[in-house]
């Protein structure tokens, strides 16, 4: 089984994760995150899969985040957030309330969803 896998439809390209995502898949990751970007308007990344993760794939989340502000793009994270990914983020003090300076379209990946609305006012 793949652990990656990436589909376009028009402008939005979908990458989605089967099984572990750690140090030893972040070289994979990275590629394939910027191909997505390169290939796509708006990249989601599909978590729903993910059986692990540690603090390589957040920091090259955080990096396509910073990357897809830079050439004009969206990253987003689906809907469904596993457990292990939101105590990865927690753990690894990557919660916010509001983004980074770096942040000029307010779509850190790291803010909750329900304080995105009140983050930003």
């Amino acid at each position: 089984m793949k652990d990656f896998s990436l589909e376009h439809s028009g402008d939005v390209a979908v990458l989605a994760v089967s099984g572990p995502v750690t140090v030893e898949k972040a070289c994979e990751l990275k590629e394939i995150l910027m191909k997505a970007l390169h290939g796509a308007e708006h990249v989601i990344f599909n978590l729903e899969g993910m059986t692990e993760v540690d603090l390589s794939c957040l920091q090259i989340l955080c990096s396509a985040h910073r990357t897809s502000i830079r050439l004009n793009k969206r990253i987003t994270l689906g809907n469904v957030r596993p457990e292990v990914f939101s105590r990865a983020v927690e753990c690894g003090g990557f919660d916010r309330h509001t983004g980074c300076a770096l942040d000029t379209t307010k779509s850190c990946l790291w803010v909750k969803e329900k304080e995105k609305n009140l983050a930003y006012v």
